[in-house]
């Protein structure tokens, strides 16, 4: 009888989990139908990319050289290392290239699903549905989704952590941006602005946030940092080889700073009206809408 009554109590729980969940799809149903549309015309256009982009390449010869112990592949110390563990770990298992792309797909169809969640948890459900339709239409960020490189990947790390510091989850919040650093360093901005943010009501209780958030962190990127000791003798030598390249090389592709500015209109007219939309967010009170101004 005590079996009896633990399968109903089960299956009365799985059933409120069902409903629950379709509750969910049926509240948010566009944005799901969104990101199937996005993801559905990015598998149809994995044909036109016929070629392995320089980067890609490289992130997948490291990948190679970790899983085979240095036998098959290549390193270069001054890139960061999550995407080539993924993608080595793809190689590893038999899979091609292809799916190597899809799985880009897969994180930057998430980056549109939390920009949703973000957009909806600070402002409501239209702006968030229509912040998700801009990134999703956007040209840059349509076209290199499935070229294999670690920003979208990163990105969706990064938006990881913004999403569990909004919600007070500041450890969790910390590992994110850790492994968002690890999938790409300049998502180190993205922590710095947090960290920013955090500190801009500065009190004991946003101390023991800060603490978190960096004890989060640090647990992610410690043992990257070890390994650096161990192998270079110099726990920070991978960024001071990213600076170093950054600073002497891709002089073809070098721009200014206002280059950033100028493209990002071009991309969509209608962004201009963020400057006004940036006017309101330093003047609400909310720090975490702040926090959005200061991340751009």
């Amino acid at each position: 009888s005590i079996i009896k009554k633990r399968r109903k109590i089960a299956q009365k729980l799985t059933i409120h989990k069902m409903n629950a969940v379709l509750k969910h799809f049926k509240k948010n149903k566009i944005i799901y139908i969104l990101i199937f549309l996005f993801f559905l015309s990015k598998l149809l256009t994995i044909p036109s990319y016929k070629t392995v982009w320089w980067d890609s390449a490289v992130y997948i010869g490291m990948g190679k050289y970790v899983y085979s112990f240095g036998s098959a592949g290549l390193w270069e110390s001054s890139r960061s290392i999550l995407w080539p563990l993924l993608l080595g770990f793809l190689w590893k298992t038999g899979l091609n290239v292809l799916i190597g792309r899809v799985l880009e797909i897969i994180f930057g169809s998430l980056c549109i699903l939390l920009t949703y969640f973000i957009g909806k948890r600070l402002f409501n459900g239209k702006t968030a549905l229509l912040a998700s339709i801009f990134l999703a239409l956007s040209p840059t960020f349509f076209l290199f989704n499935g070229v294999m490189l670690a920003e979208i990947v990163s990105t969706f790390f990064s938006l990881v952590a913004i999403y569990f510091f909004i919600e007070k989850k500041y450890y969790i919040s910390g590992i994110f941006l850790g492994v968002a650093f690890m999938a790409k360093f300049f998502q180190l901005f993205i922590f710095i602005a947090i960290i920013f943010i955090t500190l801009l009501n500065f009190d004991a209780k946003s101390v023991r946030n800060l603490k978190k958030i960096f004890i989060g962190f640090i647990v992610v990127t410690a043992l990257f940092l070890i390994l650096n000791q161990i192998l270079y003798n110099n726990i920070f030598f991978p960024f001071i080889q990213q600076i170093f390249l950054s600073n002497n090389s891709g002089w073809l592709n070098y721009h200014s700073f206002s280059y950033y500015f100028i493209e990002l209109f071009k991309e969509n007219l209608v962004y201009l009206l963020f400057v006004f939309g940036l006017f309101l967010l330093f003047k609400d009170k909310d720090a975490n809408k702040k926090l959005i101004a200061i991340i751009f």
